[in-house]
């Protein structure tokens, strides 16, 4: 427990100063999502839930890519650390999902705020939603990983030509993201949340040891 507490105090050392910026961006997003609607104006739930969702989908793996590149200006970090590389990168997903989970509840902390001044039912996440958002930040996140090494393995061999890989592994992700999203639609929250953990856990996984090889070869 003693090495969590002081791997997850790094991680908060490390993001902190993104997540100040970029809980301010969430809150100016919020605030000009919802100030409509206590003027009242025009309310639209899927348009306000999709952004709710996309903007926290991103945030996490923003975080933890950022974590991730100061990390690497120090490879002595990864191979001398007496944990082993799943935890290192399991405190930095905490850490984020932590740090998501604050923004959230800003979030939904504006829109009851909107709820009183304006009466608006549904500006308030319900809990599909908050499930949605918590499953599409670990899946953000854990492709992240295997996306960001690949990228950084292939820029040391070929330079730029790495850009144009990785936006073709990106364009691949997008659609298995559009997929997971069919399934969620389709078949309910069960059968989405299933798949989303199941692909989240490969990819995590993945780059993980793509990683340790990376680090240590």
């Amino acid at each position: 427990m003693t090495s969590w507490n002081g791997l997850l105090r790094k991680e908060w050392v490390l993001q902190r100063i993104t997540f100040i910026v970029l809980i301010a961006f969430i809150i100016f997003i919020a605030a000009s999502s919802f100030a409509p609607l206590a003027v009242g104006g025009k309310f639209d739930l899927i348009e306000i839930t999709n952004t709710f969702s996309f903007l926290h989908m991103y945030f996490g793996a923003l975080l933890f890519v950022h974590s991730l590149n100061t990390d690497m200006k120090r490879p002595d970090i990864w191979l001398h650390s007496p944990a082993s590389i799943g935890k290192l990168l399991g405190a930095k997903m905490l850490i984020a999902l932590l740090l998501v989970g604050v923004s959230s509840l800003v979030w939904s902390g504006i829109g009851v705020f909107t709820y009183f001044i304006g009466g608006f039912v549904g500006v308030i996440p319900e809990w599909p939603n908050l499930l949605k958002v918590l499953l599409t930040t670990v899946f953000a996140i854990s492709a992240s990983l295997p996306i960001w090494v690949i990228y950084k393995i292939l820029a040391l061999r070929v330079g730029w030509l790495a850009a144009i890989v990785m936006l073709i592994i990106l364009f691949i992700g997008s659609i298995l993201w559009g997929i997971m999203e069919t399934v969620w639609h389709g078949f309910g929250p069960f059968a989405g949340s299933t798949l989303y953990a199941i692909v989240s856990i490969v990819l995590f996984t993945s780059g993980a040891i793509l990683l340790e090889k990376k680090v240590r070869y």
